[in-house]
């Protein structure tokens, strides 16, 4: 995901266009508190635990880091923080606010409460001082509130008191009706009735972030009609006096920004390079240097097939996330880049991120922080140590918060969740994606990547059983707009993938389903390597495994059995079952066939046959296991035990039997409850 649109400078847009204050009920509520609760500083009877409660709870709500809580949400916190106190000062001040209603019955004891708010902030003289200093947050709060009642005329204050009333009295969701008192405001010289005393910043309507949050919305939630309003409305505000905004730039970079997580990448860059050219007008450097790295990012268009990616230079103002997908671009098989290299632009991006913090005053996000463990954990799993990816991810899922909008924990969790079903366990990796604290904070783009690991797993496994049927009439018709080969769950001869080393190996797989994988070693020997070149020791495992079955097929069965000794000790401790069973097997017939069948080759082959059959069943991998058991029927037999010959005949039966079950399955019921979920996850993301 690209990083976060720059905020806007400074020096365009003056600290003089905020929004005038206006007074809300809830501010009544906490002045009172502070006036009843808090002063006298001296004579203050609270207990010292429940001053401390108080005080968290105003803190909370005066700093306005989130949306004002109801009357009837603080007076429970108040409750709950007196619980201990069964009588004395502080059950007389939640009894007195809970009939605080009486105490504001007409706009004249609203008006005379508010009166008496100066003595919070202001010193009576040199030997008495205030409640509060007027630079504190308490007593800047209390003196802004006084002002703007100050400048109210009788017709706001009778509206404000009436506000007020009605507010106490609201118990509805502030999330879908809008409480009394917080409708907004239209600063109109005509109709503005409310105030007696107008500044000049009370007289214009100056720019607000609700249409902003407007464009957010969209964007969450995938309606382009809604994100481009609120973007049009919030950049068509009055920012300053000038008649230029001299912020199109930022519209633009907003603007192309959606597009490239809806994946319009020809918008993108229509987009994109309008927002270049007016960025170089404006002299804003730093949205520049945003544009360019975004336009990078855009993948090579199909009419120049074959050109390299553009790698970013480190520049000022470049954002340390654009070094990380650097990364990305160093990882594609295509390109051909041993994986060292990838190495070097996380350290690159490490570096950068901490000049981005420290020196450039760049804005702290923890998902950012972690991206790198999040890029390193993908290297080390190409590179076949999964051990260490495991360590990599275990840092990010430990540090990261929990139901969140992270895109660096879900990329992480995805991964893990792959990986798990790659091993077998399909049903947990399903379900642990169904978590709520998994899908709970996701916008539309990332719903389709959470939605796209599911049917992913959902048709690995279905591949995996031979449930072509499942695959093809239910799975694909139903595929999330993700990434998706054929290749990866089909044979096919058409569609390659287009990678220099699993194009190859797969062609050579096909070729040994029909007895002639000999006819493929110069596909196999390329595929070997670029894989040992770029380093993709998983890959280069199994492209190791197929040159020894091909060596059976040429006769060469002590050389077949030599390379697969080598590279066994890898496979075994990296523990991909999969690719284990597959080596066992091969090592199996190199080790019957070096031993020319001989009743001690026979015995050694046993124990390996008897763990690839283990690991195949584990994955659901009825064909494979099939040709196990068949395998272990045959050398029981030429060892003579007739018993666990009838066992492994047996038990390749069941197998047989169980994989005319699963073909003949068009769906499973838990597979259709699975997809149900997600389809009703994704509807509640998009009605938000």
């Amino acid at each position: 995901m690209p990083p976060p649109p720059p905020p806007l400078p400074s020096d365009t847009v003056p600290t003089t266009t905020r929004a005038s204050h206006v007074l809300r009920p809830h501010h009544i509520l906490l002045l009172w508190i502070l006036m009843a609760g808090v002063h006298p500083l001296d004579e203050n009877p609270m207990p010292q635990k429940f001053t401390l409660s108080l005080h968290r709870i105003l803190l909370d709500e005066i700093a306005e880091v989130k949306p004002p809580r109801s009357y009837w949400d603080i007076l429970g916190d108040l409750k709950k923080a007196c619980l201990s106190f069964h009588k004395g000062p502080a059950k007389e001040l939640v009894q007195a606010l809970g009939m605080l209603p009486q105490s504001f019955q007409t706009p004249d004891d609203l008006s005379n409460f508010m009166q008496t708010t100066p003595i919070l902030f202001l010193d009576r003289d040199d030997e008495e001082s205030a409640r509060y200093w007027r630079r504190s947050l308490f007593g800047y709060f209390c003196h802004r509130c006084f002002v703007t009642f100050t400048k109210l005329s009788i017709a706001g204050v009778a509206r404000l008191h009436q506000d007020f009333l009605e507010w106490l009295k609201f118990k509805a969701d502030p999330r879908f009706i809008t409480p009394p008192g917080y409708a907004p405001i239209r600063k109109d010289l005509i109709t503005n009735d409310y105030q007696i005393f107008k500044t000049k910043y009370d007289k214009r309507e100056y720019a607000t972030a609700e249409t902003y949050a407007l464009f957010m919305k969209g964007v969450i939630t995938g309606d382009s009609n809604v994100a481009n309003e609120g973007l049009r409305r919030f950049f068509e505000q009055k920012f300053h006096e000038g008649s230029d905004s001299g912020l199109r730039q930022h519209a633009m970079l907003n603007l192309a920004r959606m597009y490239y997580l809806r994946n319009e990448m020809v918008a993108c860059k229509k987009t994109l390079e309008e927002a270049v050219t007016t960025s170089r007008t404006a002299g804003d450097n730093a949205t520049l240097q945003h544009c360019t790295s975004l336009l990078h990012r855009l993948p090579v268009p199909p009419t120049e097939r074959g050109k390299k990616p553009i790698i970013n230079e480190i520049q000022p103002q470049m954002h340390p996330l654009e070094i990380l997908h650097d990364a990305k671009k160093l990882l594609m098989v295509e390109n051909q880049q041993p994986l060292s290299a990838a190495f070097e632009k996380v350290m690159q991006a490490v570096g950068l991120y901490d000049h981005y913090i420290d020196v450039q005053g760049g804005l702290f996000m923890e998902s950012e922080q972690y991206a790198q463990h999040a890029v390193q954990s993908v290297i080390w799993n190409l590179f076949g140590c999964t051990k260490l990816a495991r360590i990599e991810e275990d840092i990010v899922i430990s540090l990261t918060e929990y139901g969140s909008e992270d895109n660096t924990r879900l990329s992480v969790t995805l991964n893990r969740a792959y990986d798990k079903a790659r091993q077998g366990h399909y049903v947990a990796a399903v379900a642990g994606l169904l978590e709520p604290d998994v899908w709970r904070g996701l916008n539309i783009a990332d719903y389709n990547l959470w939605a796209g690991e599911i049917w992913h797993i959902l048709a690995l496994r279905a591949s995996r059983r031979g449930q072509t049927r499942q695959l093809k009439e239910y799975l694909i018709p139903r595929r999330p707009e993700v990434e998706y080969a054929v290749r990866d769950y089909q044979w096919s001869k058409d569609r390659p993938m287009g990678s220099l080393i699993r194009d190859p190996l797969h062609d050579v797989l096909m070729m040994r389903r029909v007895d002639h994988a000999h006819t493929a070693v110069d596909q196999l020997l390329t595929a070997l390597w670029h894989a040992e070149y770029q380093g993709r020791y998983a890959l280069y495992r199994t492209a190791v495994v197929l040159l020894a079955d091909v060596g059976l097929e040429f006769g060469m069965t002590n050389w077949s059995r030599r390379i697969l000794d080598e590279v066994m000790p890898q496979i075994m401790s990296e523990n991909d079952l999969e690719q284990k069973g597959f080596a066992l097997f091969t090592l199996a017939r190199c080790v019957i066939a070096a031993g020319n069948s001989s009743p001690e080759a026979l015995r050694e082959s046993i124990r390996y046959l008897e763990e690839a059959e283990h690991s195949f069943s584990a994955l659901d991998m009825f064909t494979a296991q099939m040709d196990v058991q068949f395998l272990l029927s045959v050398v029981h037999h030429n060892l003579g035990d007739a018993a666990e010959r009838d066992k492994a005949a047996e038990r390749h039966e069941s197998t047989r039997v169980a994989r005319e079950a699963a073909h003949a399955c068009i769906v499973e019921e838990w597979i259709e409850d699975v997809w149900s979920l997600v389809a009703d996850v994704g509807i509640a993301i998009a009605s938000r």
